[in-house]
């Protein structure tokens, strides 16, 4: 049982940072249109993923395990394709990773006050942590892993257990052990100091009238903005004008077809950009009252 908990450490620390990267990088370039910290505490670690695959591995191991007279999908086994009886798997893997995905929302939201996604702009949600369209992404994450990832990750994790025990018949790798033990100290501090700042952070903010001068400083600094780009265009040739109406009303059925797509899944087309309100001038998230 300590070997199997160890290995379930190792996929789960493999997890946080794979999912860190994947929410770092869709949020710079579909969420919130810059880098952010995209998770609670500051170290490149995303636990909502760590337990995510620990869950995905778990189930796609456990059905071909507990049902074996059943042709799940297996790529170690020769004629073991996909079957119909897969959606068995897919639909409990989606279920769960959705359960995840609330639990983890309800704690981040009720406990600590930090919002480190919101679906408030979509519709149907539910407190804006849960909504239809990010449901079915996770489904099809679920079906991804099902077919693609799971083999590799399968390798990957016989390889770790062979080698921090030795199964192969080499030496148990106690530094390898000692190194995974090393991070998850590393992760315990970080989850412990970024409670309490966020918490320091808000006092201070609050005592201080810092959050009001700040959003006095934000419209202060979006209107001059906005005179700029007035004052810019003004300046422009009316030639280069003409020529940029032109271009403007070549691309409206464009800008049209996709507003109307937009009203089929959003609220608010215009709140597409929401998220990024959650998120302080250093990229780390905020807290909300």
């Amino acid at each position: 049982m300590m070997k199997l908990f160890l290995l379930y450490l190792f996929l789960f620390l493999v997890g946080c940072m794979l999912g860190y990267v994947l929410e770092a990088f869709y949020r710079r370039f579909f969420s919130a249109k810059k880098w952010v910290n995209p998770g609670f505490m500051k170290g490149p670690w995303l636990p909502l993923y760590g337990f995510g695959i620990v869950i995905l591995y778990t189930l796609s191991n456990a059905f071909i395990g507990l049902l074996p007279d059943l042709p799940f999908y297996d790529p170690m086994v020769s004629g073991r394709g996909p079957s119909v009886y897969d959606l068995i798997p897919i639909a409990i893997m989606g279920v769960s990773m959705n359960v995840l995905e609330l639990i983890a929302g309800l704690i981040f939201v009720k406990g600590f006050h930090v919002r480190l996604w919101d679906y408030s702009n979509m519709k149907g949600n539910f407190m804006g942590i849960l909504c239809p369209v990010f449901a079915v992404i996770w489904f099809t994450l679920s079906i991804a892993y099902y077919y693609l990832a799971h083999p590799f990750v399968n390798q990957l994790a016989t390889a770790a257990y062979n080698y921090m025990f030795g199964v192969d018949g080499g030496p148990a790798s106690f530094g390898f052990i000692f190194t995974l033990g090393v991070a998850y100290g590393i992760m315990l501090i970080d989850f412990l100091t970024s409670a309490s700042l966020f918490s320091r952070i808000s006092k201070i903010a609050k005592d201080s009238g810092l959050a009001e001068r700040y959003e006095e400083m934000r419209v202060s600094l979006r209107l001059k903005k906005e005179e700029a780009g007035e004052r810019f265009f003004d300046a422009i040739p009316e030639k280069v004008k003409e020529g940029l109406e032109k271009a403007k009303e070549s691309l409206k059925p464009k800008a049209e077809a996709k507003s109307k797509l937009a009203k089929i899944f959003l609220i608010d087309p215009s709140k597409v950009d929401s998220t990024s309100e959650n998120y302080d001038e250093s990229g780390r998230p905020k807290k909300e009252e």
